[in-house]
């Protein structure tokens, strides 16, 4: 018998959109980490960025903060997810399909933007390319 998507296990996680690939790293919700009224991903953007370049999945001349990237955390104080991210993936209704898929969110999740979650062509446009 196949489980309701609600009996399955849920996700925090950050995420990148790398040369149109989506790449999570997550923890269980019932092993993240407190931030405030929170419970997030216990590692941040640049510590696995680095472990994904060893591994050879991303680049290892672009930085952690170069492509689009966001979070998704759990608000203790309302009981609920919320999915940050720049707009180059908040944009993408099948990436926000896709993240919300594999971190099991429910369909209430909320989704916006934060300055913290901006990538190099958000910030930058195209006529101003890293060196």
């Amino acid at each position: 018998m196949k489980r309701k998507k609600s009996d399955q296990a849920q996700y925090v996680g950050i995420f990148w959109l790398v040369n149109g690939k989506l790449l999570l790293d997550s923890t269980l919700l019932s092993q993240a980490e407190p931030y405030g009224d929170h419970l997030t991903h216990p590692r941040g953007h640049d510590a696995v960025w680095e472990d994904f370049q060893r591994l050879g999945k991303v680049p290892a001349d672009v930085g952690y903060d170069e492509p689009p990237h966001g979070r998704v955390m759990f608000d203790r104080t309302t009981e609920s997810f919320t999915l940050l991210a720049d707009k180059c993936i908040l944009s993408r209704r099948d990436l926000l399909t896709k993240i919300k898929s594999e971190l099991n969110l429910p369909r209430a999740t909320k989704i916006g933007m934060d300055g913290h979650y901006r990538c190099f062509h958000c910030l930058y446009g195209k006529e101003n390319e890293k060196d």
